[in-house]
């Protein structure tokens, strides 16, 4: 039975609790809040709404207390909600890392490790690390998926990937940061656009334009992908006022600068085959560009001996060597 009292458990409740709890309870709890509510959890797992739903009443039954409030489109969560959702992800933690750990203890480096890193990345020492791993491990498959950089770091915290390679602004402490390079952005615009033909009438050298004066250009963002100090930049100098375009990847981005709908931001690794082509114009100073740093981020508690961790030995060790040769 439910309830909404503040009784503590007794001995009894607690060891039939243990006996009739199942994970996959857990599992599907954390689906549900994690992905804002029933049906959305229903569609992103491929699961029958009602069989979630069923889960989660059966999942309550067992604790005793009512653990969220639940509409046709959200979920809102009970103060027992909030506590017992901690406690079910720090456990998916562990579940998750049971191969991991009896694999390392056993001496043996193998099965998948799972990465999730942003889109259009053009960090060579992720090329180097990856194509090193292989050759050191090569039963360990590499499992890739890309997302946002906000995604790809709450993938990490909630354990469906063991190392994200990403930006942050605001590091967790729950999370190791290893940094593996610096990433710049630059604005750019089609070199047979009308906005470049305006710009070049006014000065030839373009890469000696103040921000402020693309305020009023159409602009192409980038959405979620967006890093933080990149935002900051464009807020600051009223960029993105006028929205020409909006693309989910840098890729897509590109696609609309280089078709002349808009001018846009794009790292300067990535757009450099265009630049170098004739097909993209970079229109700001290099000095003021803004930069962020590019980690690989894995769970503090990832344990010695895994792929997650010895991949992040082999990146420690490239960019050692490097910083060592510069010092020669």
């Amino acid at each position: 039975m439910i309830t909404q009292n503040a009784v503590s458990p007794t001995e009894q409740t607690v060891k039939a609790f243990i006996r009739k709890v199942d994970w996959n309870l857990c599992r599907d709890f954390l689906a549900i809040v994690e992905y804002g509510g029933i049906g959305a959890a229903a569609r992103a797992t491929g699961r029958q709404q009602p069989s979630l739903s069923a889960s989660l009443k059966r999942f309550e039954n067992h604790i005793g207390f009512t653990l969220c409030s639940r509409s046709n489109r959200r979920i809102e969560l009970t103060p027992s909600g909030k506590a017992v959702f901690e406690l079910c992800r720090e456990m998916a933690c562990c579940v998750m890392a049971i191969p991991q750990h009896a694999a390392a203890a056993a001496g043996c480096v193998e099965g998948t490790l799972r990465v999730s890193m942003v889109a259009d990345l053009g960090i060579r020492a992720v090329d180097d690390a990856i194509i090193m791993f292989h050759e050191i491990y090569p039963s360990v498959s590499l499992h890739i998926d890309v997302a946002p950089w906000r995604d790809t770091i709450e993938a990490v915290v909630r354990g469906d990937a063991d190392i994200g390679i990403s930006c942050d602004n605001a590091p967790r402490d729950t999370l190791r940061y290893v940094p593996i390079g610096r990433e710049e952005q630059q604005l750019y615009c089609h070199a047979s656009s009308r906005i470049f033909q305006e710009l070049k009438s006014c000065s030839p050298d373009t890469t000696q334009y103040k921000p402020h004066i693309f305020s009023k250009y159409n602009f192409i963002l980038t959405g979620n992908d967006e890093p933080q100090e990149l935002f900051s930049f464009r807020k600051r100098h009223g960029l993105g006022r006028h929205v020409g375009g909006q693309a989910d990847t840098l890729s897509e981005a590109r696609r609309l600068i280089r078709l002349g709908v808009g001018i846009g931001f794009l790292p300067t690794d990535f757009a450099a085959g265009d630049v170098q082509n004739g097909q993209l114009v970079p229109l700001l100073p290099e000095a003021i560009l803004p930069r962020y740093p590019i980690y690989m981020i894995t769970r503090t508690e990832t344990p010695d001996g895994t792929a997650a961790s010895l991949i992040v030995n082999v990146i420690i060790s490239r960019t050692a060597g490097k910083e060592m040769q510069k010092s020669l």
